[in-house]
């Protein structure tokens, strides 16, 4: 009779969790109701009231996306609305199936809400993009909508990518396709390498999901050549045969105020010598923060007192620029005591990224010598220009060989500085004969040290060279002398 019993009780319980347990069609839930939606750029945002039921997992969002396939959105039972995207077509309306889901996978009918989405993020980059021709290339901006702003925690905010396929045409028929990419609000992008003559251009942009927009309308560019902007001339010497050096560039002294200390040369930022160790000359231009005669009790930085003014005896548009910072200074170096100096009084250490060295200085350009005519071009902050991020790139460095780590920049940190550290502008300038060069601050951030630059190199379009600029000169200088003549005369 007991086992009786216990059987009759457990087909019971298993009868009851059978009824219970019910995975069909036929669930508990009522529909999805309320439904309503606001566009986004690109999809939308359902809103609804779910049923109330215990047995409420998910609701949930089907539809087919502009690329035709089927997708669906869901969301918990703690949320009143469903984000949808991939509706990259504004001009169409989409129909939404939203549905509810139990615990057991049961799902109610759907009740359907058609939805025009908002303009895509793809389209909107695609109206506001725009192609300016530059030296040795063509410079794409655009604003992406759903990007991501630089002062933007990523976690918050990762910004949605996209891609900007450009295609090509040069003037011998030659096509090539360039695949442009960013999640950047405000974005930029470089085509470089590029012969002087016309291009024909045509683009198209793409999400991750891989919408794209349509094909925009043919422009034609005419891309300049790039030049490197001459500094000085060579000649051979009519003796020796060696090369003697002409400068083309001189210094404005009447408006350079940055004082010189030591071996530094407000000169050597254009003499073509760039600092290294196996060059024992001043080739390096800088001050001294203790120059109480100078300056007080420190660098007036980012002032005009810290300036370097150039004439460079030539009329330009600049595209781009290069800097270098001071390679080696004598002495012993903070980071070991190998630093010793050699025979030529300079040290085996780097300087780069020192307390003394230049970090960072801004680049201003004129017509003309009168203060109004001076126009920011760059704010070249060293800190800031690389591909990895921000420099130097720190690392426990076994720098002596003796297993004591010292923490201090990568040998990727010093590619960067021995290459020179490279600003490409977004445009290209109006013309420039004159640049200021203004120191702004060093690695030291207590901005008192030293501070060196070793080297600048201007590239770009050349638009007077220094002989057609002073054949102008001579030629204007003649019709003044003329006209001057025929006022004593006159008078």
């Amino acid at each position: 009779m007991y086992m009786k019993k216990i059987k009759i009780t457990t087909l019971l319980m298993l009868g009851l969790l059978a009824l219970t347990g019910c995975s069909d069609d036929d669930t508990t839930l009522t529909t999805v109701t309320n439904l309503s939606y606001e566009p986004t750029m690109g999809g939308a945002i359902i809103k609804f009231t779910a049923p109330e039921s215990n047995d409420l997992l998910y609701v949930k969002a089907a539809y087919v996306n502009s690329l035709g396939q089927k997708v669906f959105r869901s969301t918990s039972i703690y949320d009143n609305k469903i984000e949808i995207d991939g509706l990259a077509d504004e001009t169409r309306s989409y129909p939404i199936s939203v549905s509810a889901v139990d615990k057991w996978g049961g799902e109610t009918s759907a009740n359907v809400i058609n939805v025009t989405p908002g303009r895509s993020y793809i389209n909107i980059i695609k109206d506001n993009l725009e192609i300016h021709p530059m030296c040795g290339g063509l410079s794409i901006t655009w604003e992406n909508p759903a990007g991501i702003d630089l002062k933007d925690d990523v976690d918050v905010n990762p910004g949605k990518q996209v891609y900007v396929v450009v295609d090509y045409t040069d003037s011998a028929g030659v096509s090539r396709r360039r695949y442009l990419t960013s999640k950047q609000m405000n974005a930029k992008a470089r085509i470089r390498g590029l012969f002087a003559g016309h291009y024909d251009v045509t683009f198209h942009v793409e999400d991750f999901a891989g919408n794209k927009t349509a094909q925009s309308n043919e422009q034609r560019y005419d891309v300049p050549p790039e030049y490197e902007f001459a500094k000085f001339s060579t000649s051979p010497d009519p003796v020796t045969g060696e090369p003697i050096k002409t400068m083309i560039w001189t210094l404005v002294p009447k408006l350079t105020t940055l004082q010189q200390a030591w071996e530094y040369r407000n000169a050597a930022i254009f003499d073509g010598i760039i600092d290294s160790k196996s060059v024992n000359t001043q080739n390096y231009a800088g001050t001294d923060a203790d120059n109480v005669a100078a300056y007080g009790s420190g660098i007036p930085w980012d002032t005009d007192q810290v300036d370097i003014v150039v004439d460079m005896h030539q009329v330009v548009s600049i595209s781009r620029l290069k800097a270098w910072q001071r390679a080696f200074k004598y002495g012993d170096q903070p980071f070991s005591n190998r630093g010793v100096a050699g025979a030529d009084g300079i040290s085996d250490d780097y300087d780069y990224y020192q307390p003394d060295n230049l970090k960072r200085f801004k680049l201003f350009g004129s017509m003309t010598l009168d203060e109004d005519g001076w126009f920011l071009i760059q704010d070249c902050d060293i800190s800031t220009n690389s591909t990895a991020g921000k420099l130097p790139i720190m690392a426990d460095v076994d720098y002596n060989g003796d297993g004591t780590l010292v923490n201090m920049p990568d040998n990727q940190s010093y590619q960067y500085a021995m290459e020179g550290h490279e600003w490409e502008l977004s445009e290209m300038t109006d013309s420039v004969r004159y640049i200021r060069v203004r120191f702004v601050e060093n690695w030291d951030l207590s901005k008192r040290g030293c501070s060196g630059l070793s080297e600048i190199t201007l590239f770009g379009e050349l638009l007077l060279s220094p002989a057609q600029l002073a054949e102008r000169e001579a030629a204007e200088s003649g019709a003044t002398s003329r006209r001057q003549t025929s006022l004593r005369i006159k008078f």
